[in-house]
């Protein structure tokens, strides 16, 4: 009876937070002078009208869903990891890094079951090492990981163009900062339009829901997420703790950069991270926000959230309409949310 009555409170908000939204949008939509009904057809149908649609859907559901865990987890603990972008870039940069350097400099040619899974593990460590100095600056030092990660995305984003203009990896025939193509067998593919990347994608949401529910770590974070005090009064190491949820986080960033290099754009690109115009690591927190940094509500929302952004694309594609005006949608989405979601924890205090 509980459970039910919690399910219908969170659904209230989410249904009249997003009513709301939309409302805000329809009225800004019909003051610039556009079709309020084809605007909001647009936006919510082109992911479901073709296959190449759903496709791009999930193209961008796969990133989206490594950088909402990257921000979700160190949520739990009540810490801000801003820094997915810089991590999933430095996992990537690192990647393309060791492909291009075996591969074109020292000749060794792998096969691809030596070489993807080589090149998966230096994403997978560099983002979590990359992401462990906001940790270990907090644990430490007690820096705010807010300022850490955020100057980190700085460092992730110049070592990127250092490295995709090095004469050693640019494409001396492009003029933006991209890099050679990495080797064949250091890449994936597609069936049906859908990146094989999909399948680390369902790992992950699976491994994140065994981590949360059925190991100790979990139980570790959620209790420091409850009461720290309580916590750390039972012998629960919070500084241990922390280094281990930045480590998580980041090496899911870089995971999600590695497989955007080998299955998407297979070189090193600047803006490789990036879709619609705007951050992957930026979408990842407006998603996790969304769902209270709960894990398991995590992909269902980053495949909303990609329904969105394929829609933002197509409306600026067919009617000139700015994606910024979707990105208010969703920003409006969250504070909405976030607005009433605090306004039922007060009332029920009250009562």
């Amino acid at each position: 009876m509980k459970d039910s009555k919690k399910f219908l409170r969170t659904f209230f908000i989410y249904l009249i937070s997003i009513i709301l939204a939309f409302i805000v949008i329809s009225i800004v939509t019909i003051l610039f002078g556009y079709n309020v009904l084809g605007v909001l057809r647009t936006l919510l149908t082109t992911s479901f009208k073709s296959w190449f649609g759903f496709q791009e859907t999930i193209k961008k559901t796969i990133p989206l869903i490594f950088t909402t865990y990257a921000f979700t987890i160190p949520f739990m603990i009540k810490f801000f990891n801003i820094g997915a972008f810089g991590q999933m870039l430095f996992g990537g940069t690192v990647t393309s890094i060791i492909g291009l350097t075996l591969s074109n400099q020292l000749g060794i040619n792998l096969p691809s079951f030596i070489m993807i899974p080589l090149l998966i593990i230096s994403g997978i460590l560099s983002g979590g090492l990359f992401a462990l100095i906001a940790g270990y600056l907090t644990a430490k030092f007690d820096i705010n990981p807010i300022i850490s990660t955020i100057m980190l995305n700085f460092v992730a984003m110049q070592f990127l163009n250092f490295i995709a203009t090095n004469p050693l990896y640019r494409d001396p025939y492009e003029g933006h900062p991209i890099s050679l193509p990495l080797p064949k067998s250091g890449t994936l593919g597609f069936f049906y339009g859908i990146p094989y990347s999909i399948f680390f994608a369902i790992f992950v949401i699976i491994f994140v829901y065994f981590l949360i529910t059925k190991t100790r770590l979990g139980y570790e974070i959620k209790a420091i997420g409850y009461n720290l005090d309580a916590a750390q009064t039972y012998g629960i190491n919070f500084h241990k703790t922390i280094l281990i949820t930045f480590f998580i986080s980041g090496a899911l960033a870089g995971l999600g950069g590695t497989l955007e290099i080998i299955n998407i754009h297979k070189k090193l690109i600047e803006g490789f991270a990036q879709t619609s115009g705007a951050q992957y690591g930026i979408f990842g927190i407006l998603t996790s926000l969304i769902v209270s940094g709960n894990p398991i509500g995590v992909p269902i929302a980053s495949f909303l959230m990609s329904v969105l952004l394929v829609g933002a694309d197509a409306l600026q594609r067919t009617m000139q309409i700015p994606v910024e005006m979707v990105f208010v949608a969703q920003a409006l989405i969250v504070l909405f949310i976030v607005v009433f979601r605090e306004a039922f924890e007060r009332r029920k205090k009250i009562k």
